[in-house]
């Protein structure tokens, strides 16, 4: 069964569904369940450098907005295990967090490019650091099981810019929400989703209803 992903690194409630959805395959007993991850840029290729998160935040939504935005997630984070450390962290492009995701795909499947995910979102909001710095992104990419050498060339080149970046401008068109998980083509959940709601959208789907 495939299920399609629209996730951005970005964004906590995308990490939020991410470690839903896996908690809703592990626990789903029917056909087995093909992940098809699509990068997607909730503010494009912005801030062109990095800055801390909440003046970012504050930046868009007021000082105000931002500051209950990044509690309303980081309560609900504890629940997942997630620990966000918004006020530590940094607000960055993900371009090239998403080239590394679209290399990994498609060079070593979709195991390694799950582990990846979870390290470039675990790097974003847990550990803050800077997931647009090529060090930091080659350390992921290194412990998710990408060769080093190999992460470090795409990095140093624009290997995969162009199709990322029209993959993220066909990702546009499909949504202007994210996270979107769509479930074998047809079943549509917008927004954050909890394991139960995605995990009966899978049985359901295989059931045929």
């Amino acid at each position: 069964m495939r299920v399609d992903s629209y996730l951005d690194v970005s964004c906590p409630w995308c990490y939020v569904t991410k470690r839903h959805l896996d908690a809703a395959v592990r626990e789903f007993d029917g056909p087995e369940v093909r992940i098809v991850r699509h990068p997607y840029q909730i503010d494009g290729e912005h801030p062109a450098t990095p800055m801390p998160m909440l003046t970012w935040l504050a930046g868009k939504y007021g000082e105000e907005k931002a500051a209950r935005m990044s509690a309303e997630v980081t309560r609900y984070g504890l629940g997942m295990g997630i620990a966000f450390a918004n006020e530590a962290g940094y607000a960055v492009n993900t371009l090239a967090a998403h080239r590394l995701l679209w290399s990994a795909g498609r060079e070593y499947g979709e195991e390694v490019q799950g582990r990846l995910e979870e390290l470039l979102f675990a790097g974003y909001f847990v550990d803050a650091v800077d997931v647009s710095d090529p060090e930091v992104l080659v350390d992921r990419a290194t412990r998710a099981g990408m060769a080093p050498g190999r992460a470090a060339h795409l990095l140093a080149t624009d290997a995969g810019t162009d199709e990322v970046r029209e993959l993220v401008r066909r990702a546009r068109r499909e949504t202007a929400v994210v996270p979107l998980v769509v479930v074998d083509g047809r079943r549509r959940l917008d927004g954050p989703q909890e394991s139960d709601r995605l995990l009966a959208a899978l049985r359901q789907t295989a059931e045929g209803r």
